[in-house]
């Protein structure tokens, strides 16, 4: 450490005391105890879950706060479905339109040039006019320069059908292309898109990847309860913790200790407690999520990051 760093302000490196006074850079800080998730804690509301259910995940919640998650998600994505139907009526409507104006230009055109009173037409007949005056009597030479592409007779013919198309537009400013970026009228416009909210599901978040959450699929969660309030495994009388890897069957929602699942419950086939059939430990259970204890030794996440972008000259 260089000498009175705390005070040093002209060091061509960033000392301790410094680095921590500066707000950027990643920062990282460990999570202790009181960081961690009680194993039955609810995911939503945080506090100790009232009648638990648990997702095929593991994930644990109260049933109120499940049941208002998803019932507020469906709503959203109803909300969601409406706005993008009146959004895509406005689009048609808007496409409508321009097909209507576009038409009804067609038809002008189609109309003057019938008559003779359009610009095109006009400067047309003078240019043929002016032509025939020139070489009244070299119709064969006109020929050769109508096909000759380099002439330029070829040329104004050319120009002439890039104007008329060029009719078909109702502002001569949009088929200018101004090089100058700096202009309002030539600012990019962001347009308005909705994504399509037909392949959107309610999903659980209480893990980092979420997944598809239906009511149907949740298990309730019974645990037993101990003389002072604490949760026990039912087979070994062993307090629950979160280091403790906890099982729920699903088809009873027994809350038992891995331990013993593996010991008893799977070998008969069945639930000791209410003797309920259980097939096989990938279908009917599920092991119980948990943050972990803090320890090394007690899983889940031990270090946070948090990364806040540098200064800005």
């Amino acid at each position: 450490m260089v000498r009175h760093s705390k005070n040093n302000t002209a060091s061509g490196v960033f000392t301790y005391a410094e680095r921590q006074m500066v707000d950027y850079g990643t920062k990282t800080k460990r999570l202790g105890t009181d960081s961690k998730r009680p194993y039955d804690s609810c995911h939503l509301c945080l506090n100790t879950s009232r009648t638990p259910m648990v997702c095929s995940l593991g994930h644990i919640f109260c049933k109120e706060c499940v049941m208002a998650n998803i019932l507020e998600q469906k709503q959203t994505i109803q909300r969601l479905q409406k706005e993008f139907k009146e959004f895509s009526k406005r689009e048609k409507q808007k496409r409508d339109k321009e097909r209507e104006r576009t038409d009804a230009i067609e038809v002008q055109r189609y109309i003057k040039s019938e008559v003779g009173l359009s610009e095109s037409d006009k400067k047309r007949k003078d240019s043929d006019s002016e032509q025939q005056d020139a070489s009244p009597r070299e119709p064969a030479k006109r020929v050769r320069l109508l096909e000759d592409k380099s002439s330029p007779v070829f040329s104004r013919g050319k120009d002439r059908a890039l104007q008329r198309s060029h009719e078909t537009s109702s502002n001569d400013a949009d088929n200018k292309k101004m090089s100058s970026f700096w202009l309002p009228s030539q600012a990019p416009e962001a347009k308005e898109t909705l994504k399509d909210p037909s392949q959107l599901t309610v999903q659980c978040k209480a893990s980092s990847e979420p997944h598809t959450l239906k009511l149907k699929r949740l298990t309730s969660v019974q645990f037993r309860t101990g003389a002072k309030g604490e949760k026990l495994c039912p087979s070994c009388d062993k307090p629950l913790l979160n280091s403790t890897k906890i099982d729920i069957l699903r088809p009873c929602g027994h809350a038992i200790c891995h331990r013993c699942v593996s010991n008893f419950v799977l070998p008969a086939k069945e639930c000791f407690v209410c003797q309920k059939k259980v097939s096989s430990e990938a279908e009917d259970v599920i092991r119980l999520g948990s943050d972990g204890t803090g320890f090394a030794g007690g899983g889940g996440q031990m270090v946070a990051s948090r990364y806040d972008s540098a200064l800005q000259a």
